[in-house]
């Protein structure tokens, strides 16, 4: 009986000791910056990170012994709880405004097959609202990319997620006049799956890339070991250096998104000059803020890779070096400052892809009209009408047509190329143009 009773109490005391340590175990866990981060803990530090949520990195260790980093990003469809994600309202335009502030004019996309292609897709759009013609030839808006996604009808997977599309991230069937298997038909399951692609698992032939950039940098791709919604960029792992698309082709690298963005602009019949990933510093051996600085002046945006997401950079403010971007997740300006985090992730590398200028030509046209007579002449020269009615000038260039009635004659007026009125004509020549100049005979 004695013996009974001590065996209850020593079992009793143990199970004491137990719960006490559990309760000591969940207490420390449930306080830990990593729990806290978990649970969308604004405070918490990018270092605290759940950053296999959306980031996972990996070495690659070449022949010679250099390494390199492998980081497959796959930002989220929306934005973590818990963050803010400053926003701001500036004019964009090229020209630096009074308070510094220097913005692109960088069309804003909603995610869509993944953080990184969508990224892509908004400088492709850039480009293509800017000269480079050819980047997109759809039947939306007159072939000119659209500055948002609110073009097109949004679409719901299987699995029940409901996305915004656009065929220059990803390529549909029934999206944009599309009538054949696409990106979303051949590669997507879910966001995250890691399942093989539709293509594999149901025995078809893949669709012909061509016109969605996301294709080329293999996002969502599982022969790539892409999940769906995830890309994968390459740097080294010590010091600063850019790792150029040459490098990458010489140690075998071809799953790569900056490398694929190359192949993208030369599929479309462009010239890539300057094409490399590297880490991003706030001073010292990397891309500097003054490196993005440069950038911007010159007139192209910059994407991002922060641990976990993509994002472009369109603009910047010296003053506290300001980062202005676009984040995949609505249309606003937002802003970051360089070196830091951005809705808790922390700034990480840069994609550089720049395209070599284009040099088409276009031809502006005058006809004199109506009863009477005169010259139209133009700034920059070439038009001389009476005796030269047509001239090709280079692309982009504002050309100002001033119009001088003969004697006994009056000018009645502009007509064509958004010109009117009585003053001068101004024509910017991203296109071919016609303009009709009318004078009237004095009675």
């Amino acid at each position: 009986m004695k013996n009974n009773f001590h065996l209850l109490v020593r079992k009793s005391l143990s199970a004491l000791i137990l719960l006490g340590l559990l309760v000591l175990i969940a207490s420390w866990v449930g306080s830990s910056p990593v729990a806290m981060a978990q649970a969308g803990d604004p405070t918490a530090t990018p270092a605290s990170l759940p950053v296999s949520d959306y980031f996972s990195s990996s070495t690659l260790t070449l022949g010679d012994g250099e390494q390199l980093e492998g980081i497959t990003i796959h930002g989220p469809p929306q934005p973590p709880a818990g963050y803010e994600r400053p926003t701001v309202s500036l004019l964009e335009s090229a020209s630096p405004a009074a308070a510094g502030d220097v913005l692109l004019n960088v069309p804003a996309y909603d995610w869509f097959f993944g953080c990184s292609a969508t990224s892509g897709a908004m400088i492709a759009a850039y480009y293509d609202r800017n000269g480079f013609t050819n980047i997109y030839t759809g039947p939306t808006n007159s072939g000119l990319m659209p500055m948002d996604s609110s073009s097109w009808l949004p679409w719901t997977d299987t699995h029940g997620d409901t996305h915004a599309q656009c065929p220059l991230t990803a390529s549909h069937n029934g999206l944009d006049g599309r009538s054949t298997n696409g990106s979303i038909d051949d590669y997507w399951v879910y966001y995250l799956s890691g399942a093989q692609d539709p293509y594999i698992t149901g025995s078809w032939t893949q669709h012909t890339w061509g016109d969605a950039i996301g294709d080329y940098m293999k996002t969502s791709q599982s022969a790539s070991s892409n999940d769906d919604g995830s890309t994968t960029f390459y740097n080294y792992t010590s010091g600063g250096a850019q790792l150029t698309c040459a490098d990458m082709l010489s140690f075998g690298i071809t799953v790569d998104g900056t490398y694929g963005r190359k192949l993208f602009y030369e599929a479309r019949g462009y010239t890539v000059t300057d094409c490399y990933n590297q880490k991003t510093v706030t001073s010292g051996s990397g891309f500097t803020f003054a490196k993005y600085k440069a950038e911007i002046d010159a007139g192209r945006p910059v994407m991002l890779n922060l641990a976990g997401h993509t994002v472009v950079g369109i603009g910047y403010n010296p003053t506290g070096n300001v980062v202005y971007l676009h984040d995949t997740w609505d249309y606003l300006t937002h802003t970051m400052t360089w070196g830091t985090s951005y809705a808790g992730m922390a700034l990480q590398s840069v994609s550089i892809v720049n395209l070599a200028p284009v040099s088409a030509t276009y031809t502006l046209g005058v006809t004199p009209a109506g009863s009477g007579s005169g010259t139209v002449t133009s700034n920059p020269a070439g038009i001389n009408c009476g005796t030269t009615c047509s001239y090709a000038f280079n692309y982009n260039t504002s050309v100002v047509l001033s119009a001088v009635p003969a004697t006994g004659s009056t000018f009645s007026g502009w007509s064509g190329a958004g010109c009117s009125g009585t003053g001068t004509c101004t024509v910017v020549m991203s296109a071919a143009a016609s303009v009709t100049a009318t004078f009237s005979l004095n009675t």
